[in-house]
Protein backbone atom coordinates (compact mmCIF):
# COMPACT_ATOMS: atom_id res chain seq x y z
CA UNK A 1 0.00 0.00 0.00
CA UNK A 2 1.60 3.50 -1.02
CA UNK A 3 0.59 5.94 1.89
CA UNK A 4 1.11 10.31 0.71
CA UNK A 5 0.03 13.34 2.78
CA UNK A 6 -1.75 15.99 1.32
CA UNK A 7 -2.46 19.71 1.92
CA UNK A 8 -4.54 19.77 -0.75
CA UNK A 9 -8.64 21.28 -0.63
CA UNK A 10 -10.66 17.54 -0.62
CA UNK A 11 -12.97 19.35 -2.58
CA UNK A 12 -10.76 19.78 -5.39
CA UNK A 13 -9.07 16.49 -5.37
CA UNK A 14 -9.66 13.60 -8.12
CA UNK A 15 -10.07 10.45 -6.29
CA UNK A 16 -11.53 7.10 -6.31
CA UNK A 17 -13.28 7.38 -3.06
CA UNK A 18 -12.96 10.11 -0.32
CA UNK A 19 -13.69 9.59 3.37
CA UNK A 20 -15.05 12.33 5.73
CA UNK A 21 -16.10 11.34 9.12
CA UNK A 22 -19.57 12.41 11.33
CA UNK A 23 -19.86 11.42 15.02
CA UNK A 24 -23.06 9.81 16.63
CA UNK A 25 -25.02 12.81 18.52
CA UNK A 26 -24.19 16.11 16.35
CA UNK A 27 -27.01 17.28 14.31
CA UNK A 28 -24.19 19.67 12.58
CA UNK A 29 -21.29 18.50 10.54
CA UNK A 30 -18.03 19.92 11.41
CA UNK A 31 -14.59 20.09 9.75
CA UNK A 32 -13.58 18.36 6.26
CA UNK A 33 -17.09 16.91 6.02
CA UNK A 34 -18.79 20.35 6.39
CA UNK A 35 -16.56 21.94 3.69
CA UNK A 36 -17.47 18.62 1.71
CA UNK A 37 -21.05 19.04 2.55
CA UNK A 38 -21.24 22.35 1.51
CA UNK A 39 -20.09 21.54 -1.99
CA UNK A 40 -22.56 18.84 -2.40
CA UNK A 41 -25.19 21.50 -1.89
CA UNK A 42 -25.82 20.30 2.34
CA UNK A 43 -26.89 16.69 0.80
CA UNK A 44 -25.25 15.00 3.66
CA UNK A 45 -26.69 17.04 6.25
CA UNK A 46 -30.10 16.34 4.03
CA UNK A 47 -29.28 12.38 4.88
CA UNK A 48 -28.21 13.26 8.70
CA UNK A 49 -32.03 15.11 8.90
CA UNK A 50 -33.80 12.22 7.39
CA UNK A 51 -32.07 9.62 9.97
CA UNK A 52 -30.04 7.78 7.35
CA UNK A 53 -26.76 8.97 8.30
CA UNK A 54 -26.73 8.60 12.02
CA UNK A 55 -22.60 8.88 12.91
CA UNK A 56 -22.83 5.62 14.98
CA UNK A 57 -19.81 3.67 15.29
CA UNK A 58 -18.59 1.71 12.21
CA UNK A 59 -21.62 3.07 10.04
CA UNK A 60 -20.17 3.66 6.18
CA UNK A 61 -22.71 5.25 3.83
CA UNK A 62 -21.16 4.77 0.34
CA UNK A 63 -22.37 7.92 -2.19
CA UNK A 64 -22.06 9.36 -5.41
CA UNK A 65 -21.05 12.93 -5.69
CA UNK A 66 -24.18 14.55 -8.20
CA UNK A 67 -20.62 16.04 -10.44
CA UNK A 68 -20.18 18.66 -7.74
CA UNK A 69 -16.88 17.40 -6.84
CA UNK A 70 -13.84 15.55 -8.66
CA UNK A 71 -14.04 12.40 -6.02
CA UNK A 72 -15.81 9.70 -7.67
CA UNK A 73 -17.47 8.36 -4.81
CA UNK A 74 -17.88 10.24 -0.92
CA UNK A 75 -17.79 7.81 2.40
CA UNK A 76 -19.35 9.03 5.19
CA UNK A 77 -18.06 6.82 8.21
CA UNK A 78 -19.82 7.31 11.92
CA UNK A 79 -17.37 6.91 14.55
CA UNK A 80 -19.60 6.51 17.44
CA UNK A 81 -20.10 9.76 19.97
CA UNK A 82 -17.31 12.38 20.23
CA UNK A 83 -17.06 11.71 23.72
CA UNK A 84 -16.28 8.11 23.34
CA UNK A 85 -14.18 8.17 20.45
CA UNK A 86 -10.76 6.69 21.00
CA UNK A 87 -7.79 5.74 18.67
CA UNK A 88 -9.47 1.88 19.25
CA UNK A 89 -12.46 3.00 17.57
CA UNK A 90 -10.92 5.40 15.03
CA UNK A 91 -8.73 2.16 14.11
CA UNK A 92 -12.11 -0.14 14.34
CA UNK A 93 -13.79 2.10 11.85
CA UNK A 94 -10.94 3.12 9.19
CA UNK A 95 -11.19 -0.90 8.62
CA UNK A 96 -14.84 -0.99 7.79
CA UNK A 97 -14.74 1.92 5.53
CA UNK A 98 -11.82 0.13 3.92
CA UNK A 99 -13.38 -2.70 3.27
CA UNK A 100 -16.03 -1.14 1.75
CA UNK A 101 -14.47 0.91 -0.53
CA UNK A 102 -12.54 -1.43 -2.05
CA UNK A 103 -15.30 -3.90 -2.18
CA UNK A 104 -16.62 -0.82 -4.83
CA UNK A 105 -13.57 -1.28 -6.59
CA UNK A 106 -11.64 1.87 -5.25
CA UNK A 107 -8.11 1.61 -6.10
CA UNK A 108 -6.83 5.26 -4.85
CA UNK A 109 -8.73 6.50 -1.39
CA UNK A 110 -8.62 9.74 0.14
CA UNK A 111 -9.69 10.68 4.20
CA UNK A 112 -9.99 13.40 5.44
CA UNK A 113 -9.94 14.25 9.29
CA UNK A 114 -10.10 17.45 11.37
CA UNK A 115 -8.36 19.78 13.99
CA UNK A 116 -10.94 18.49 16.26
CA UNK A 117 -9.88 14.60 16.22
CA UNK A 118 -5.93 15.83 15.77
CA UNK A 119 -6.13 17.62 18.95
CA UNK A 120 -6.91 15.09 21.23
CA UNK A 121 -4.02 12.57 20.52
CA UNK A 122 -0.55 12.78 19.30
CA UNK A 123 -0.34 13.45 15.58
CA UNK A 124 1.76 10.07 14.93
CA UNK A 125 -0.41 8.10 17.16
CA UNK A 126 -3.46 9.41 15.39
CA UNK A 127 -1.84 8.41 11.73
CA UNK A 128 -0.48 5.22 13.04
CA UNK A 129 -4.41 3.97 14.38
CA UNK A 130 -5.49 5.04 10.68
CA UNK A 131 -2.87 3.54 9.04
CA UNK A 132 -2.99 -0.44 10.83
CA UNK A 133 -7.24 0.30 10.89
CA UNK A 134 -6.59 -0.23 7.07
CA UNK A 135 -4.02 -2.28 6.39
CA UNK A 136 -5.39 -4.20 9.10
CA UNK A 137 -8.95 -4.34 8.02
CA UNK A 138 -7.87 -5.00 4.00
CA UNK A 139 -5.90 -8.14 5.23
CA UNK A 140 -7.16 -11.54 3.63
CA UNK A 141 -5.62 -15.06 3.91
CA UNK A 142 -5.32 -16.47 0.28
CA UNK A 143 -4.86 -20.21 1.30
CA UNK A 144 -4.09 -22.77 -1.43
CA UNK A 145 -7.66 -22.22 -3.51
CA UNK A 146 -6.88 -22.36 -7.28
CA UNK A 147 -9.13 -19.71 -8.06
CA UNK A 148 -8.53 -17.39 -5.46
CA UNK A 149 -8.51 -14.01 -4.38
CA UNK A 150 -5.18 -13.23 -6.76
CA UNK A 151 -7.46 -11.34 -9.21
CA UNK A 152 -9.83 -8.98 -6.88
CA UNK A 153 -9.38 -5.99 -7.50
CA UNK A 154 -8.22 -4.36 -4.16
CA UNK A 155 -6.72 -0.85 -2.83
CA UNK A 156 -3.55 0.33 -3.86
CA UNK A 157 -2.87 3.91 -2.21
CA UNK A 158 -4.21 6.13 0.05
CA UNK A 159 -4.00 9.50 0.83
CA UNK A 160 -4.36 11.61 4.20
CA UNK A 161 -5.07 14.62 4.76
CA UNK A 162 -4.93 15.31 8.49
CA UNK A 163 -4.97 18.92 9.68
CA UNK A 164 -2.42 20.73 11.61
CA UNK A 165 0.11 17.42 11.07
CA UNK A 166 3.58 18.17 10.21
CA UNK A 167 5.41 15.74 7.76
CA UNK A 168 7.74 13.64 10.06
CA UNK A 169 4.61 13.14 12.94
CA UNK A 170 2.83 11.61 9.27
CA UNK A 171 6.13 9.69 8.46
CA UNK A 172 6.68 8.12 12.02
CA UNK A 173 2.97 7.15 12.21
CA UNK A 174 2.99 5.69 8.95
CA UNK A 175 6.58 3.87 9.47
CA UNK A 176 4.34 2.34 12.80
CA UNK A 177 1.64 1.75 11.33
CA UNK A 178 2.95 -0.11 8.54
CA UNK A 179 5.59 -2.04 10.75
CA UNK A 180 2.82 -3.23 13.15
CA UNK A 181 0.62 -4.03 10.75
CA UNK A 182 2.74 -5.84 8.71
CA UNK A 183 4.12 -7.68 11.32
CA UNK A 184 0.37 -8.47 12.88
CA UNK A 185 -0.34 -10.06 9.09
CA UNK A 186 2.49 -11.91 9.25
CA UNK A 187 1.19 -13.56 12.15
CA UNK A 188 -2.14 -14.06 10.68
CA UNK A 189 -0.67 -16.02 7.71
CA UNK A 190 1.27 -18.13 9.98
CA UNK A 191 -1.60 -19.26 12.63
CA UNK A 192 -4.12 -19.67 9.46
CA UNK A 193 -1.69 -21.84 7.71
CA UNK A 194 -2.65 -25.58 8.00
CA UNK A 195 -0.67 -27.89 9.84
CA UNK A 196 0.58 -29.98 7.33
CA UNK A 197 2.24 -26.84 5.22
CA UNK A 198 3.38 -25.40 8.86
CA UNK A 199 5.84 -27.80 10.85
CA UNK A 200 7.87 -26.84 13.32
CA UNK A 201 10.89 -27.83 10.65
CA UNK A 202 9.35 -24.91 7.93
CA UNK A 203 8.34 -22.83 11.27
CA UNK A 204 11.44 -22.67 11.85
CA UNK A 205 12.46 -21.96 7.98
CA UNK A 206 10.50 -19.14 7.87
CA UNK A 207 11.42 -17.79 11.31
CA UNK A 208 15.42 -17.56 9.88
CA UNK A 209 13.93 -16.21 6.59
CA UNK A 210 12.85 -13.51 8.55
CA UNK A 211 15.56 -12.70 10.99
CA UNK A 212 17.56 -12.16 7.54
CA UNK A 213 15.16 -9.85 6.22
CA UNK A 214 14.84 -8.31 9.19
CA UNK A 215 18.53 -7.92 10.65
CA UNK A 216 17.83 -9.85 13.28
CA UNK A 217 20.10 -12.94 14.94
CA UNK A 218 18.52 -16.31 14.10
CA UNK A 219 19.29 -19.35 16.38
CA UNK A 220 17.63 -23.26 15.40
CA UNK A 221 17.78 -25.91 17.88
CA UNK A 222 16.95 -29.04 16.64
CA UNK A 223 15.88 -32.52 18.30
CA UNK A 224 19.33 -33.88 19.03
CA UNK A 225 20.58 -30.81 20.57
CA UNK A 226 17.42 -30.39 22.39
CA UNK A 227 17.77 -33.80 23.91
CA UNK A 228 21.38 -32.63 24.76
CA UNK A 229 20.11 -29.76 26.74
CA UNK A 230 17.52 -31.93 28.44
CA UNK A 231 14.53 -29.83 27.27
CA UNK A 232 12.43 -33.06 28.40
CA UNK A 233 9.34 -31.27 28.89
CA UNK A 234 9.29 -30.37 24.93
CA UNK A 235 10.41 -33.60 23.98
CA UNK A 236 7.95 -35.28 25.94
CA UNK A 237 5.25 -33.25 23.93
CA UNK A 238 6.52 -34.39 20.72
CA UNK A 239 7.19 -37.46 20.93
CA UNK A 240 3.98 -38.86 19.65
CA UNK A 241 4.55 -36.50 16.47
CA UNK A 242 6.53 -37.78 13.44
CA UNK A 243 7.25 -34.18 12.99
CA UNK A 244 10.63 -33.36 15.49
CA UNK A 245 10.51 -30.48 17.38
CA UNK A 246 12.31 -27.03 17.24
CA UNK A 247 13.89 -24.13 19.48
CA UNK A 248 13.56 -21.08 17.59
CA UNK A 249 15.45 -18.52 19.26
CA UNK A 250 15.58 -15.05 17.22
CA UNK A 251 17.80 -12.38 18.93
CA UNK A 252 17.43 -8.57 18.26
CA UNK A 253 20.86 -6.25 19.79
CA UNK A 254 19.81 -2.50 19.75
CA UNK A 255 21.30 -1.55 22.95
CA UNK A 256 24.77 -3.96 23.01
CA UNK A 257 25.81 -1.70 25.96
CA UNK A 258 22.74 -2.97 27.98
CA UNK A 259 22.42 -5.93 30.18
CA UNK A 260 18.43 -5.51 30.29
CA UNK A 261 16.86 -7.96 27.42
CA UNK A 262 13.30 -8.19 27.39
CA UNK A 263 12.45 -12.03 26.35
CA UNK A 264 9.42 -12.65 24.29
CA UNK A 265 8.18 -16.52 24.65
CA UNK A 266 5.33 -17.90 21.98
CA UNK A 267 3.86 -21.27 22.46
CA UNK A 268 4.47 -23.28 19.31
CA UNK A 269 2.39 -26.19 19.33
CA UNK A 270 1.72 -26.32 14.85
CA UNK A 271 -0.77 -29.08 15.80
CA UNK A 272 -2.77 -30.11 19.12
CA UNK A 273 -4.59 -33.39 19.09
CA UNK A 274 -4.52 -32.98 22.95
CA UNK A 275 -2.62 -36.65 23.11
CA UNK A 276 -4.24 -39.14 24.30
CA UNK A 277 -6.71 -37.59 26.30
CA UNK A 278 -7.59 -36.53 22.99
CA UNK A 279 -10.10 -33.21 22.01
CA UNK A 280 -13.73 -33.94 20.20
CA UNK A 281 -13.47 -34.41 16.66
CA UNK A 282 -15.45 -31.48 16.07
CA UNK A 283 -13.79 -28.54 15.83
CA UNK A 284 -10.03 -29.96 15.69
CA UNK A 285 -9.17 -28.11 12.38
CA UNK A 286 -9.00 -25.45 14.49
CA UNK A 287 -5.86 -26.49 16.42
CA UNK A 288 -3.92 -25.55 13.86
CA UNK A 289 -3.76 -22.44 15.32
CA UNK A 290 -2.66 -23.45 18.85
CA UNK A 291 1.13 -21.64 17.89
CA UNK A 292 -0.61 -18.03 17.75
CA UNK A 293 1.22 -17.37 20.51
CA UNK A 294 4.31 -17.96 18.90
CA UNK A 295 3.36 -16.26 15.84
CA UNK A 296 3.05 -13.27 18.07
CA UNK A 297 6.38 -13.67 19.17
CA UNK A 298 7.65 -14.07 15.51
CA UNK A 299 5.43 -10.99 14.24
CA UNK A 300 6.77 -8.88 17.41
CA UNK A 301 9.76 -9.73 16.48
CA UNK A 302 9.58 -8.85 12.91
CA UNK A 303 8.03 -5.23 13.98
CA UNK A 304 11.55 -4.68 16.54
CA UNK A 305 13.46 -5.79 13.37
CA UNK A 306 11.88 -3.08 11.30
CA UNK A 307 11.70 -0.05 13.29
CA UNK A 308 14.66 -0.64 15.28
CA UNK A 309 14.44 0.52 18.96
CA UNK A 310 17.67 1.02 21.59
CA UNK A 311 16.73 -2.16 23.45
CA UNK A 312 17.55 -5.57 23.88
CA UNK A 313 14.90 -8.48 22.71
CA UNK A 314 15.21 -12.29 22.48
CA UNK A 315 12.16 -13.94 20.79
CA UNK A 316 11.56 -17.47 22.00
CA UNK A 317 9.98 -20.10 20.24
CA UNK A 318 9.67 -23.89 21.31
CA UNK A 319 7.67 -25.66 18.28
CA UNK A 320 6.25 -29.13 18.33
CA UNK A 321 2.98 -30.66 17.87
CA UNK A 322 1.53 -33.03 19.64
CA UNK A 323 -0.22 -36.36 18.89
CA UNK A 324 -0.98 -39.37 19.31
CA UNK A 325 1.13 -43.08 18.88
CA UNK A 326 2.35 -45.64 21.39
CA UNK A 327 5.41 -43.16 22.24
CA UNK A 328 3.23 -40.19 23.77
CA UNK A 329 2.98 -38.96 27.42
CA UNK A 330 0.51 -40.70 29.28
CA UNK A 331 -1.59 -38.98 32.26
CA UNK A 332 0.32 -40.62 35.42
CA UNK A 333 3.83 -39.98 34.08
CA UNK A 334 6.50 -37.64 35.42
CA UNK A 335 8.64 -36.10 33.09
CA UNK A 336 11.54 -33.65 34.18
CA UNK A 337 11.78 -30.51 32.07
CA UNK A 338 15.07 -28.05 31.65
CA UNK A 339 14.67 -25.92 34.63
CA UNK A 340 15.29 -29.89 36.55
CA UNK A 341 11.63 -28.89 37.91
CA UNK A 342 9.64 -32.83 37.48
CA UNK A 343 6.29 -32.57 36.58
CA UNK A 344 3.25 -35.05 36.84
CA UNK A 345 1.37 -35.21 33.82
CA UNK A 346 -2.59 -35.09 35.15
CA UNK A 347 -3.42 -34.20 31.33
CA UNK A 348 -2.11 -34.17 27.94
CA UNK A 349 -4.01 -31.61 26.52
CA UNK A 350 -2.45 -29.47 29.09
CA UNK A 351 0.46 -29.15 26.81
CA UNK A 352 1.03 -25.90 26.07
CA UNK A 353 2.23 -25.02 29.85
CA UNK A 354 5.18 -28.06 29.12
CA UNK A 355 6.79 -26.40 26.16
CA UNK A 356 6.42 -23.17 27.43
CA UNK A 357 8.16 -24.00 30.83
CA UNK A 358 11.33 -25.32 28.68
CA UNK A 359 10.99 -22.03 26.41
CA UNK A 360 10.65 -19.82 30.12
CA UNK A 361 13.61 -21.50 31.37
CA UNK A 362 16.23 -21.04 28.59
CA UNK A 363 14.83 -17.42 27.72
CA UNK A 364 16.36 -16.69 31.09
CA UNK A 365 19.26 -18.94 30.87
CA UNK A 366 19.98 -17.25 27.56
CA UNK A 367 19.54 -13.54 29.61
CA UNK A 368 16.08 -12.17 29.77
CA UNK A 369 15.92 -10.21 32.46
CA UNK A 370 12.13 -9.47 31.96
CA UNK A 371 10.06 -11.97 30.46
CA UNK A 372 6.59 -11.75 28.09
CA UNK A 373 4.83 -15.19 27.07
CA UNK A 374 1.95 -15.43 24.63
CA UNK A 375 0.26 -18.94 24.15
CA UNK A 376 -3.54 -20.17 23.44
CA UNK A 377 -3.30 -21.76 27.04
CA UNK A 378 -6.91 -22.28 28.07
CA UNK A 379 -10.11 -22.70 26.99
CA UNK A 380 -11.14 -21.61 30.51
CA UNK A 381 -10.15 -17.40 29.43
CA UNK A 382 -13.71 -18.21 26.80
CA UNK A 383 -15.65 -18.87 29.65
CA UNK A 384 -14.26 -15.59 31.81
CA UNK A 385 -13.48 -13.30 29.28
CA UNK A 386 -15.32 -14.40 25.99
CA UNK A 387 -13.70 -13.25 22.97
CA UNK A 388 -12.61 -9.69 23.65
CA UNK A 389 -9.97 -9.87 26.06
CA UNK A 390 -6.76 -11.55 26.65
CA UNK A 391 -6.10 -12.98 30.34
CA UNK A 392 -3.09 -11.64 31.78
CA UNK A 393 -1.46 -12.77 34.89
CA UNK A 394 1.70 -11.81 36.69
CA UNK A 395 4.51 -12.29 39.27
CA UNK A 396 5.26 -8.75 39.72
CA UNK A 397 2.60 -5.71 39.77
CA UNK A 398 4.82 -2.98 38.28
CA UNK A 399 5.75 -5.42 35.45
CA UNK A 400 2.09 -6.26 35.07
CA UNK A 401 1.39 -2.87 34.94
CA UNK A 402 3.91 -1.79 32.13
CA UNK A 403 2.51 -4.69 29.68
CA UNK A 404 -0.94 -3.45 30.27
CA UNK A 405 0.15 -0.33 29.23
CA UNK A 406 1.36 -1.39 25.79
CA UNK A 407 -1.59 -3.48 25.84
CA UNK A 408 -3.83 0.10 25.74
CA UNK A 409 -2.05 1.98 23.41
CA UNK A 410 -1.65 -1.10 20.97
CA UNK A 411 -5.94 -1.15 21.11
CA UNK A 412 -5.90 -4.74 22.67
CA UNK A 413 -8.39 -4.97 25.41
CA UNK A 414 -6.81 -7.77 28.46
CA UNK A 415 -8.13 -8.22 31.87
CA UNK A 416 -6.01 -9.40 34.84
CA UNK A 417 -6.78 -12.62 36.97
CA UNK A 418 -5.28 -12.70 40.40
CA UNK A 419 -2.27 -15.03 41.25
CA UNK A 420 -2.93 -16.11 44.85
CA UNK A 421 -1.02 -18.54 47.00
CA UNK A 422 -3.92 -20.49 47.57
CA UNK A 423 -4.10 -21.78 43.66
CA UNK A 424 -1.19 -23.25 44.11
CA UNK A 425 -2.84 -26.19 45.85
CA UNK A 426 -4.51 -27.13 42.86
CA UNK A 427 -0.95 -27.86 41.11
CA UNK A 428 0.48 -30.33 43.91
CA UNK A 429 1.66 -33.26 43.04
CA UNK A 430 2.39 -36.22 45.71
CA UNK A 431 5.49 -37.29 42.89
CA UNK A 432 6.72 -34.56 41.08
CA UNK A 433 7.22 -31.06 42.08
CA UNK A 434 4.22 -29.81 40.12
CA UNK A 435 1.43 -31.47 38.40
CA UNK A 436 0.33 -29.88 35.02
CA UNK A 437 -3.39 -29.56 35.92
CA UNK A 438 -5.61 -29.79 38.93
CA UNK A 439 -9.37 -30.33 37.17
CA UNK A 440 -11.60 -27.43 35.92
CA UNK A 441 -11.75 -24.72 39.00
CA UNK A 442 -9.78 -21.88 38.36
CA UNK A 443 -8.10 -23.35 35.11
CA UNK A 444 -6.96 -20.15 33.49
CA UNK A 445 -4.84 -19.18 36.56
CA UNK A 446 -3.69 -22.20 36.97
CA UNK A 447 -2.22 -22.21 33.57
CA UNK A 448 -0.33 -19.19 35.03
CA UNK A 449 0.34 -20.63 38.59
CA UNK A 450 2.22 -23.64 36.17
CA UNK A 451 4.69 -21.18 34.50
CA UNK A 452 5.58 -19.28 37.57
CA UNK A 453 7.40 -22.45 38.65
CA UNK A 454 9.61 -21.76 35.88
CA UNK A 455 10.78 -18.32 35.62
CA UNK A 456 11.86 -17.72 39.41
CA UNK A 457 12.56 -13.98 40.51
CA UNK A 458 12.50 -12.32 36.67
CA UNK A 459 9.55 -10.21 35.85
CA UNK A 460 6.85 -12.32 33.81
CA UNK A 461 3.60 -11.64 32.33
CA UNK A 462 1.49 -14.61 31.07
CA UNK A 463 -0.33 -13.54 27.91
CA UNK A 464 -3.71 -15.95 27.76
CA UNK A 465 -4.87 -14.84 24.20
CA UNK A 466 -7.02 -18.60 23.58
CA UNK A 467 -9.95 -16.23 23.66
CA UNK A 468 -8.93 -14.06 21.19
CA UNK A 469 -6.77 -14.84 18.51
CA UNK A 470 -9.27 -16.64 16.61
CA UNK A 471 -12.39 -14.09 14.89
CA UNK A 472 -15.42 -15.74 13.20
CA UNK A 473 -16.31 -12.77 11.27
CA UNK A 474 -15.21 -9.76 10.06
CA UNK A 475 -15.27 -7.40 12.90
CA UNK A 476 -13.30 -3.85 13.18
CA UNK A 477 -9.73 -4.62 12.31
CA UNK A 478 -10.31 -8.42 12.56
CA UNK A 479 -11.16 -10.55 9.14
CA UNK A 480 -12.57 -13.75 9.35
CA UNK A 481 -9.85 -16.22 10.92
CA UNK A 482 -6.25 -15.57 12.90
CA UNK A 483 -6.40 -12.06 14.41
CA UNK A 484 -2.08 -11.77 14.92
CA UNK A 485 -3.46 -10.86 18.35
CA UNK A 486 -0.46 -9.71 20.82
CA UNK A 487 1.49 -8.68 17.64
CA UNK A 488 0.91 -5.22 18.68
CA UNK A 489 1.06 -5.21 22.23
CA UNK A 490 4.13 -7.08 22.34
CA UNK A 491 6.27 -4.73 20.11
CA UNK A 492 4.65 -1.67 21.53
CA UNK A 493 6.00 -3.24 24.81
CA UNK A 494 9.42 -3.03 23.34
CA UNK A 495 9.08 0.60 22.33
CA UNK A 496 8.44 1.06 25.89
CA UNK A 497 11.05 -0.72 26.81
CA UNK A 498 13.53 1.07 24.73
CA UNK A 499 13.05 3.75 27.01
CA UNK A 500 14.33 2.66 30.59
Amino acid sequence: MEWKSTKEKLTSLVTDCLVVVHTQGRESLTGYAREVDEALDHRISGLISDGEITGKANEVTLLHNWGKIPAKRLLVLGLGTQEELTLDKLRSGMAVAARKAQAAGVKQLTIGCSQNKKGRWNSADLVQAVVEGIELGLYRYRGYKQDGDEERESLESVRLCIEGVSQSAFQAGVERGCAFAEATNAARDLANEPANKLTPAVFADKAKEMADRCGIEAEILDEEQLRGLGMDALLAVSEASAEPPRMILLHYRGAPESREVLGLVGKGVTFDSGGIQVKPGRGMETMKGDMAGAAAVFGAMQAIGTLKPHCNVMGVIPACENMINGNGYRPGDVISSFSGKTIEINHTDAEGRLVLADGLAYARRRGATSLVNAATLTGAVIIALGHSATGVMTNEAEWGDEVKEAARLAGEKVWEFPMFEEYEEYLESDVADVKNEGGSPAGTIQGGIFLKQFVGDTPWVHLDIAGTADCKKDRGIHTKGATGVGVRTLAQLALQFAGK
